[in-house]
């Protein structure tokens, strides 16, 4: 009890100025309607500035499992507008008959786990792996149907995925006009790989989009566009420089995809070159 009425004594002259401060704000608080508005707007507008401000840091932290679930729903959608491409729809009516067919590419939802950009070998980690149904060869590409690159290796839970930023990476490609080519990157610019063996008969023009062209991934998967040509110096073909469409520094949620006929395509391959 002594140490208490002591602690009173030190701070009676702050808990007097606090009381008689809180009596006089009330006391102009209620001192006419005019003060009355006043106070309660400025309070609402402060309250609604806080609660604001909580609602931001609530969403902030609740972008990731969005984003996760929009990735997913993408992967869905994607699978759905394939198959009805192909003709090959999870369930389709043939008069009054039910054929079950599905399209021979699924979509697997994906998180970076770890990338590299600033080396020549640079390398991605995805956070799936054989026990996801994910195996070597299985294209990478972003949301917005990006290319970023091909599966190389998986454990149980993990594949690292080798990007187009590897100088090792490979692939081939197809300009806006049908002409085929074949992508690879030299190491000089994060923002650019390059083209070879554009056919002279192709007509390849500042902006041109650029597709994939592999039997790992579907059609429509954009690389990126020309930003400068040349032929070499046999003219006997052109060479290009391609900006690359997936932004590789800030890649968050993928899309791995699978063919499941490529089993018997490269089973076919592997035999005719026997």
């Amino acid at each position: 009890m002594h140490r208490l009425l002591e602690f009173i004594k030190l701070i009676y002259v702050l808990v007097l100025f606090v009381v008689l401060e809180g009596f006089a704000l009330w006391t102009y608080a209620t001192s006419s309607p005019y003060t009355e508005a006043k106070i309660l707007s400025r309070t609402t507008a402060m309250g609604a500035a806080v609660s604001g401000a909580v609602t931001n840091v609530e969403n902030f932290f609740a972008l990731p499992e969005a984003n996760r679930q929009l990735t997913e729903r993408i992967a869905e959608l994607n699978e759905e507008i394939l198959g009805l491409k192909e003709g090959c729809v999870d369930t389709l009516y043939r008069g009054d008959e039910l054929v079950e067919k599905d399209s021979k590419f699924r979509y697997h939802y994906a998180s970076v786990v770890s990338m590299t950009t600033n080396r020549k070998h640079n390398n991605l980690i995805l956070d799936r792996g054989t026990l996801d149904g994910i195996s070597k060869d299985m294209g990478v590409i972003t949301p917005e149907n990006e290319l970023v690159g091909y599966v190389v290796s998986c454990s149980d839970h993990y594949c690292v995925v080798q990007p187009m930023l590897n100088i090792d990476f490979s692939t081939g490609g197809r300009l806006e006009d049908g002409g085929l080519c074949v992508i690879w990157w030299s190491g000089a610019s994060k923002y650019e790989v390059e083209a070879k063996e554009i056919s002279v008969y192709s007509e390849p023009n500042v902006g041109m989009s650029v597709e994939v062209r592999s039997e790992r991934l579907p059609e429509g998967v954009l690389i990126g566009t020309v930003t400068e040509y040349e032929l070499n110096s046999t003219k006997s073909a052109y060479s290009a420089k391609i900006a690359i469409a997936a932004n590789m520094s800030k890649l968050d949620d993928l899309l791995i995809v699978e063919n499941t006929h490529y089993g018997e395509i490269e089973e076919l391959m592997n035999h005719t070159q026997e």
